[in-house]
């Protein structure tokens, strides 16, 4: 391997091992989560370098042809004029306003190779975004922050968590606005500097936030007070990974993966149920260099029915596809196969949302487009919740190209993309690299549109 390639890919590997794949094994029988400490982290790759130099041979590696004409358009999210790269797109849609969203993203635009968190607000569906940074109680042992995550308050509040690391093992912090997201006043620390905390995933239930993260197993914790205090840690399930919580009828439920499965945790006061919505395969191998795992995205509909998305393995000699299931009065349904392409190409980091009107929106990468299965578009679906969808949708006008981004050069787009849904429109969101760096990117697909 080239010297340059050599360095890149371990920087970036220890960069962001804070989300490297654990080796766990899966408990199938439904069982109890209490109130437990929380477990340290193992991991000695928490230690992470404090910044990624830039190649100075790194050379533009454009998608070659000419863009697709959509009936949407592929707007860009993040305002700086930098090359440096942004990923790992979250958002939040404001269920009193459709055309309010706050989107965390993670950015390394300091220039230095810190990377950092950003928010991005619109307040006109999209057209228009801007920043602004919620890290604004630094702790001077953890200089870089990643993993975003947003949540709207009863009131329209916005609560942004991420983790905090660089030197020290990663912590979760919990930033407020007051403001849809423009300005940040408030923040705490939801989780000890003692013990290594990954992958934050927050939720609103009313007047309390859910917080659930990784550090070996999957914890959860809550605030009653707008995120100023955080109730000790309860243990969900030791080796369950990437969380993704939703709120129905006043409960909440966190999904997460395990070695071969979907699972689901239901909260009854303090302590957590755990049930298998499905069995997962590993991803089979892929030509690409980024890291790409078993994460499920999940939504919610007025109903009370539940619907998960997760990237698996399975159909051998297909490449990695995107596969949902969805639960009626409890029972989940056998999984189906979402894309529809006839090759091996693959499909992972789906996201998934469900609008007012009760469509079921999921979109994710797709590489059918490249017959070498390495650039990438975004498709999606929709279904009016019923479980029957529609053709696959293609929503970027411009593929990307991995590997054309002079800070991460292929080896990291981040772990997810996100989708949002409001009044008739699917909001996507993903990694882009047609100006030359990693951007973000969103689409507002207008469902009348999408048949």
């Amino acid at each position: 391997m080239a010297r340059k390639n050599f360095y890149l890919v371990v920087g970036l590997a220890a960069l962001l091992v804070f989300t490297a794949a654990l080796a766990f094994t899966a408990n199938g029988v439904s069982n109890t989560a209490q109130n437990t400490p929380s477990i340290a982290m193992a991991d000695s790759d928490l230690q992470v370098p404090p910044a990624l130099p830039l190649s100075g041979k790194w050379q533009a590696k454009p998608v070659s042809g000419a863009s697709v004409d959509l009936p949407w358009s592929n707007v860009r999210v993040n305002t700086d004029s930098t090359n440096e790269a942004h990923n790992e797109p979250f958002v939040a849609i404001n269920p009193n306003n459709p055309n309010h969203m706050v989107v965390g993203a993670n950015s390394w635009q300091s220039g230095d190779g810190h990377f950092e968190v950003y928010s991005y607000a619109t307040f006109d569906g999209g057209q228009t975004w801007t920043a602004s940074q919620p890290y604004i109680n630094r702790n001077a042992s953890r200089l870089n922050a990643a993993d975003p995550t947003v949540a709207f308050g009863p009131k329209g509040d916005v609560y942004f968590a991420f983790v905090a690391l660089t030197p020290a093992q990663g912590a979760v912090a919990v930033s407020r606005s007051v403001d849809g997201g423009l300005n940040w006043t408030s923040q705490r620390w939801a989780t000890s500097f003692t013990t290594g905390a990954d992958k934050p995933a927050l939720i609103a239930n009313g007047s309390e936030l859910a917080l659930f993260y990784q550090n070996g197993s999957i914890m959860g914790t809550t605030s009653n007070d707008s995120g100023q205090s955080w109730s000790a840690p309860a243990t969900i399930e030791a080796g369950g990974r990437n969380a993704a919580p939703v709120a129905v009828n006043g409960k909440v439920h966190v999904f997460y993966s395990t070695a071969n499965s979907i699972r689901v945790a239901h909260r009854i006061g303090n302590r957590y149920t755990t049930e298998t919505v499905a069995s997962a395969t590993a991803l089979q191998a892929r030509p690409t260099r980024y890291r790409a795992s078993i994460y499920p995205a999940v939504a919610a509909d007025s109903h009370g029915n539940m619907h998960v998305a997760w990237a698996d393995g399975r159909n051998t000699g297909h490449g990695n596809d995107i596969l949902y299931s969805r639960s009626t009065n409890g029972v989940w349904s056998t999984p189906v196969t979402l894309n529809t392409d006839a090759g091996s190409s693959d499909q992972l980091m789906p996201a998934l949302a469900v609008g007012p009107d009760g469509a079921v929106n999921v979109s994710w990468l797709d590489n059918r487009n490249d017959s070498a299965n390495y650039n990438y578009d975004v498709y999606m679906v929709r279904s009016m919740g019923c479980g029957n969808f529609g053709p696959n949708t293609r929503v970027t006008s411009v593929a990307s190209n991995p590997d054309n981004d002079p800070r991460t050069d292929g080896v990291m787009i981040g772990d997810y993309f996100a989708m949002a849904a409001g009044n008739g429109i699917a909001y996507a969101f993903w990694t882009d690299t047609r100006n030359n760096n990693a951007d973000i990117y969103m689409a507002p697909v207008s469902i009348n549109d999408n048949n």
